[in-house]
């Protein structure tokens, strides 16, 4: 039992095609496209050398074509980076210093480490999150 060329480019496209589902790249969904076009033009009856050219120029196409699309940058990308930076800009207020310019803060309902930026002076009073590493909020002295 032989296969057809039609029947062997709608083999690749599905096995493409669900391996697109596991991977979800979006790379292999236009391999699989572009072997739906080579299995097409199989069908029509045209030599393997141009459904081979035709796979080959649809897969670099559509490659590239993705590559566009998943670098150019989005909203959510933008509301992750806010999400992620919640804390900037938040008031705390700063009890005491110890000897180490470390200090405990009550931010959120909960006690954190907190260190002034290097310059700061390290009085009582509010100070405004910089930036959080881990769970140590550096601050500086609110105007």
């Amino acid at each position: 039992m032989t296969l057809s060329a039609t029947t062997l480019w709608l083999i690749l496209a599905a096995l493409l095609g669900i391996i697109e589902l596991i991977a979800t790249t979006f790379y292999l969904l236009v391999l699989a496209a572009a072997a739906l076009v080579a299995a097409g033009a199989a069908w029509f009856g045209m030599e393997l050398e141009w459904q081979i050219s035709l796979f080959a120029v649809i897969a670099i196409v559509g490659s590239v074509w993705v590559r566009r699309i998943r670098s150019i940058p989005t909203k959510s990308d933008a509301q992750a980076e806010a999400l992620q930076n919640l804390d900037q800009g938040q008031i705390v207020y700063v009890n005491a210093w110890d000897e180490a310019g470390c200090a405990t803060v009550q931010y959120r309902g909960a006690d954190w480490q907190a260190r002034a930026l290097d310059g700061e002076p390290r009085t009582q009073g509010a100070y405004v999150i910089v930036r959080v590493e881990g769970s140590i909020l550096y601050l500086k002295k609110s105007s």
